[in-house]
């Protein structure tokens, strides 16, 4: 817990620091009115995001012996940009928790990359989706006799995830988001997590 804890004092102050970079390396110009998601010509990236999200991760492993207590916390740290105002591209750094199993611990964490698309609903809202994939690494750790392989692993895994988002100002926008992710686990094994979160996206 405490290096996810790190994790997202980290991704905060990296989010942070784009923001800020970003507000600081942009032609002065009056705002829009009223929220929008017009591309921003003026930023070091035109149609340029950050955001940073908080959920709950849930483990599609089998428990094995001792049983499974899912992790309270996943953090998902992104930045991307729109090619127009429906299609773009995202890359994220991922922490899925540390599940209890198997009188152990199992983690999985990643690196994702994904093609994004949006459609606006109105009133500032919009839903999203992604595809994509992730470069994952996982480790467990268990009991022994518990009945489940241990060690580490690392590989290439499909992921998507859906989500809604509503620009509350001209730059930022609260964030409703669901994905699952296929993570490579020590013997041969693979599996899912999914998480739900919520988080803030600031818009360059």
């Amino acid at each position: 817990m405490d290096s996810l804890r790190t994790r997202a004092a980290l991704a905060v102050g990296l989010l942070a620091g784009a923001c800020a970079f970003a507000q600081g390396g942009s032609t002065p110009s009056s705002p829009p009115s009223g929220p929008n998601y017009e591309l921003r010509r003026s930023s070091w990236l035109p149609g340029g995001y950050a955001g940073l999200s908080l959920g709950r991760p849930s483990y599609r492993l089998d428990c094995g012996i001792g049983g499974c207590d899912q992790p309270n916390l996943s953090g998902h740290a992104y930045v991307g940009g729109m090619f127009s105002p429906y299609f773009g591209a995202e890359i994220g750094l991922l922490s899925m928790g540390e599940v209890e199993r198997a009188g152990g611990e199992t983690r999985a964490e990643g690196v994702n990359f994904s093609l994004m698309g949006r459609a606006p609903v109105g009133a500032g809202f919009g839903v999203f989706g992604r595809v994509g994939t992730t470069w994952g690494r996982t480790r467990i750790d268990a009991a022994p006799g518990a009945g489940i392989a241990t060690g580490r692993a690392s590989g290439w895994g499909p992921a998507y995830g859906l989500g809604v988002d509503w620009a509350f100002s001209n730059n930022w926008s609260a964030v409703l988001d669901w994905q699952r992710h296929r993570f490579d686990y020590a013997g041969d094994d693979n599996g899912w997590v999914r998480s739900t979160s919520i988080g803030l996206k600031y818009r360059f």
